[in-house]
């Protein structure tokens, strides 16, 4: 699964919403006529009668059905509903209470689902927003059982759906009484009227229904505004990791893999897909139609998906003959024209790759206008932002071409690893996504033709991201126990995607990438449409080990031994280089943290690994191009023969980082001043980012990070200018309001115009769409803006220039302005944002005007960037302040955190985001906490802006008196903030006047 923006760093799930109210539902029967109770009676015996007739009930029968339901609310009601009743949070119940016993299991699925989209011709308009439903589960009963047990959240069972449902075993009928144990353990429990004992001929059939959903989980609402201004609505689900419960009773934790048959009963003018391809579609009553699917291989709950809509459809076939379709809004269509190609390519490629044929006939994919994360790898059927599957050239820069090809091949890489192979239990979630994460690239390179050059990419995007969070005291294992299935929110981070990614990426490298595809193949030819651990995956790659593969002890490589380390305890190495004599280098490790006094979780603090780690330690020598390996022993210091410079971890294809003496940094220095271009670009990356990360952590002197950057004045390649410019931003973020960041500003632009690189606007807007110049684009392009960034006035007077020229010229407040704005898409974002910042309220009115009509999400991102460059802080926080209202909102809730996020990095209200967050924490947790991982990034962003010890002891405070605030993990980001406050205590002074020093010498 992807996470929104920054698809391989990916902030995604988060804490699971507040509990919601029940309302009561009870039925006043002394407000029913009398006749009512007559035709209870009638319904009675009907329902008895049609009971006893089999197992099973076909959509037209359900249709008959869902006429006993309620035709004033549209939900299902229980006449005997209890007032309600306050049940106990879900961190009183012990964890055992919130699994499932493991005395049942299903062996298949038959689902209907009937739903209710307003602005169809039906004549139930009182039901809309709803959905209906009933599945009949065949049981694997493999104990002696008086109950059977399912999940469920938030759904609605009658007493006329309790009578409806039954169950059958060996053929006989079983009573039972239903426990609805939602609220409590997310559970419906069926007390059945006699002990029942193994068999695999039980069939359980359940009725319910809900409202359909809010806050993107299970199956909730998606809206948009077509061309003719009509406003729609689209019903999708959203089941990973825990939200099938919230659809559908079942068994809903991963190990539980079933067969699933679908059918969807939804309204004429729509259209349903699923996951399995379609089987047969007929018109029932004059209002609905019936589509049932092709029932699908044995899979996870959390994969199940269903999507209706008005949406159209681009198609292809691949060579192996799966159709693959790519639906979006109808005004769209031309927008999925890229991800049919990249899909298209990607899909057969990774059928050579895993050498294993794709398992399903068809694969769709669907552009969504409200999804929480970037994407959802449901099998056949998969889920989309639509910033994250459409590609326009006119509004998408490429950058964010190349992202949609990621995220695609993301996806595609979940269709065998994590699909057809699945996980156990969420310990092993980086099992999924790590492997995911590793393959994209790959994936990408083939949809790119290598243009995008993936393997670049991985160290300044997995392996950056994964070295920053994983230097943090509060991180955790890859592999770590998770007790209650809620839990997985927080393991949808960088440490499980990008870390996952960067371990298997340097066992591949170790092994050897043919070795290691080999390995692949066998594990998931061994699990296929089964579940499998971690250490399945590293038994099938020991399996496939030749025996010419040593490891650290002289012998054939031990994987297990030599992986659990890396995955079981957190953290990672610093490989620290001192020169012993003219002919030597010892080389010594420790663990690298951010910040030194950072206290880990305790269950995490002593690993029986004592924070050390076997080696793959590749190195470089000066004057050579050629690459080197040798094992560091986990006990022992590594001895290398050289008498010349060596660069540790050369091509950053090892997990760690590498410090070296000042003298050795010395060396290195003249190295690139001399002659750059004798180490590739991930080489020169790597050296930028552990350099100045060491002088965060207070392990080196900032002056040499400093001074390592001066060579990018013959610099031309985009990978080390991009990663020059994040760190000089993490500096920046750590200056906060401080003046004295002025100097580092006119630092950067002083040093960004002596580069090579063509910083030129027409090249870059006449060449963008030339994915064979993308790296010589894209650094002209982010050196160009990052000099608007640092405050050059002449890139600003440029922007507003195009600005005034290309959108106020041609554009009025009737049009649409991805439709009207002439500026190339390189410069859109940023042109807008300068016309705001230098701008008046009547720019700002009208930028928000055409944020507010936009219905493109890149050039709505776009425009959401512009007004948070407003320079006034009642402006911002009126921003703010819309985005919590619970309705009426001009943000969606998937947008909110990146609102958040970039208000919290305005200077204009920075310092004031504390305050503002303690002031309006309630208002906040109405709306905002309804997106989990959403949530959670605002408040990291909010915490991100704390610059004093007093600030800090001001979070602490409000924490220990908000419980909320606790529940949210507000203590675990706080280490960040201390670092910042460290930083600023020990380096700002020096590094300002540094920098003003370095100025002179450029």
């Amino acid at each position: 699964m992807s996470f929104p923006q920054n698809y391989g760093s990916f902030s995604q799930m988060g804490h699971p919403p507040p509990k919601e109210t029940k309302k009561s539902c009870e039925v006043k029967s002394f407000a029913l006529p009398v006749f009512c109770t007559l035709l209870g009676i009638v319904i009675t015996a009907f329902i008895t009668w049609h009971i006893a007739r089999g197992h099973y009930t076909t959509g037209e029968e359900l249709v008959d059905f869902f006429k006993l339901l309620s035709p004033k609310t549209g939900v299902f009601r229980n006449e005997k509903d209890s007032p309600i009743i306050t049940q106990p949070p879900e961190d009183t119940v012990p964890a055992s209470d919130l699994r499932l016993p493991d005395s049942a299991s299903p062996i298949s699925y038959d689902l209907v689902i009937k739903t209710y989209l307003p602005g169809y011709d039906y004549v139930a308009d009182s039901k809309n927003k709803t959905f209906e439903g009933q599945v009949t589960i065949k049981l694997n009963i493999t104990k002696s059982v008086k109950k059977i047990t399912l999940n469920s959240k938030d759904l609605n069972y009658t007493e006329e759906l309790i009578k409806k449902s039954s169950l059958f075993v060996n053929g006989e009928q079983v009573s039972f009484t239903l426990d609805d144990k939602q609220s409590t353990f997310e559970k419906i429990f069926f007390n059945l009227d006699r002990s029942v004992g193994p068999t695999t001929d039980a069939i359980l059939k359940v009725f319910f229904g809900a409202p359909l959903r809010t806050d993107m989980s299970g199956l909730y609402q998606t809206t948009y505004t077509n061309s003719q201004g009509v406003v729609k609505m689209a019903a999708v689900t959203q089941m990973e990791p825990v939200y099938a419960r919230r659809m559908v009773p079942c068994f809903d934790e991963p190990a539980y893999k079933a067969t699933w048959t679908v059918t969807v009963i939804h309204p004429k003018g729509t259209v349903a897909v699923a996951n399995g391809i379609e089987d047969k579609t007929e018109d029932i009553q004059t209002e609905f139609i019936s589509s049932s699917f092709k029932t699908t291989p044995r899979m996870s709950s959390y994969l199940l998906a269903i999507f209706i809509s008005e949406f159209e459809y681009n198609e292809a076939t691949t060579k192996s003959g799966v159709r693959f379709r790519v639906w979006s809004r109808p005004e769209e269509k031309n927008s999925t024209k890229y991800a049919v190609e990249a899909g298209v390519k990607c899909l057969e490629y990774y059928e050579e790759y895993y050498n294993i044929s794709f398992p399903l006939p068809k694969q769709d994919m669907v552009a969504l206008p409200d999804f929480s994360a970037g994407a959802m790898e449901n099998w056949g059927l998969i889920t989309y932002r639509e910033n994250s599957l459409l590609y326009d050239p006119r509004i998408y820069p490429g950058s964010q071409k190349r992202r949609v090809a990621v995220v695609i091949a993301h996806e595609l890489a979940h269709q065998w690893f994590g699909n057809l192979v699945t996980l156990k239990w969420w310990n092993d979630l980086w099992l999924n996504e790590g492997f995911a994460t590793l393959v994209e690239y790959i994936g990408t390179d083939k949809i790119s033709d290598g243009n995008f050059r993936m393997r670049e990419w991985f160290t300044m995007d997995a392996l950056w991201t994964a070295l920053s969070s994983d230097s943090v005291a509060s991180s955790h294992p890859m592999t770590f126990k998770i007790d209650k299935a809620m839990e997985v929110l927080d393991s949808f981070d960088s440490v499980t995607y990008d870390k996952g990614g960067s371990v298997l990426a340097m066992v591949r490298k170790t092994i050897g990438e043919e070795n290691f595809n080999t390995g692949i193949n066998h594990y998931l030819t061994r699990h296929q449409f089964e579940n499998a651990e971690a250490a399945d995956l590293i038994t099938a790659l020991a399996d496939k080990l030749p025996d010419n593969v040593i490891g650290p002890k002289g012998v054939k490589l031990n994987i297990s031994e030599f992986m659990d380390p890396w995955t079981k305890q957190l953290g990672y190495p610093l490989l620290m280089a001192t020169r012993t004599n003219k002919t030597h280098i010892s080389v010594t490790q420790e663990r690298f943290k951010i910040l030194q006094s950072g206290k880990e979780e305790e269950k995490y603090s002593n690993p029986i690994w004592g924070f050390k780690w076997d080696v793959p330690v590749w190195y470089q020598v000066a004057g050579s191009p050629d690459l080197e390996m040798k094992w560091m022993k986990h006990n022992e210091p590594l001895l290398i023969k050289s008498d010349k410079p060596i660069i540790i971890n050369a091509e950053s294809n090892g997990f760690y980082r590498a410090g070296y003496t000042d003298e050795m940094w010395k060396e290195i220095i003249q190295m690139l001043k001399d002659n750059h271009e004798q180490f590739i670009p991930q080489t020169r990356v790597r050296l930028i980012d552990d350099s100045f990360s060491e002088a965060r952590a207070g392990l080196l002197n900032y002056s040499v990070p400093l001074q390592l950057i001066t060579y990018l004045q013959k610099e031309k390649e985009y990978m080390p200018w991009s990663g020059t410019i994040a760190k000089i931003r993490e500096l920046l973020d750590m200056y906060g309001t401080d003046p004295e960041k002025d100097v580092v500003h006119k630092f950067m632009i002083a040093l960004a115009e002596k580069t090579p690189a063509k910083r030129d606007v027409d090249f870059i807007s006449k060449n963008y769409l030339d994915d064979t110049k993308f790296f010589e684009v894209s650094a002209g392009q982010g050196i160009l803006l990052n000099d608007c960034t640092h405050g050059d006035q002449a890139c600003a007077a440029r922007m507003v220039k195009m600005f005034n020229e290309e959108v106020i010229a041609k554009c009025d407040s009737t049009r649409i302005l991805s439709e009207c704005s002439q500026i190339a898409a390189p410069f859109r974002g940023e042109a807008y944002c300068q016309a705001v910042k230098n701008g008046d309220a009547e720019t700002f009115n009208k930028v928000f005007h055409w944020y507010k009509t936009e219905r493109n999400q890149v050039e709505k991102g776009n425009l959401m960037n512009a007004i948070t460059c407003s320079r006034d802080i009642i402006t911002l926080k009126k921003l703010l302040l819309d985005a919590m209202k619970p309705e009426g909102s001009s943000f969606r809730l998937q947008d909110c955190a990146s609102l958040f996020s970039k208000v919290c990095t305005n200077d204009a209200t920075s310092d004031a985001m504390l305050n503002f967050m303690i002031d309006r924490w309630d208002d906040m947790m109405i709306r905002l906490a309804g997106d989990h991982s959403g949530f959670h990034r605002i408040l990291s962003s909010t915490v991100n802006t704390l610059k004093t010890r007093g600030g800090l002891e001001q979070l602490r405070k409000f924490r220990k008196k908000v419980p909320s605030a606790a529940e949210l993990g507000i203590d675990k980001m706080e280490e960040t903030a201390e670092v910042t406050i460290t930083w600023r205590e020990t380096n700002l002074k020096f590094v300002t006047k540094y920098v003003e020093d370095l100025m002179k010498k450029l």
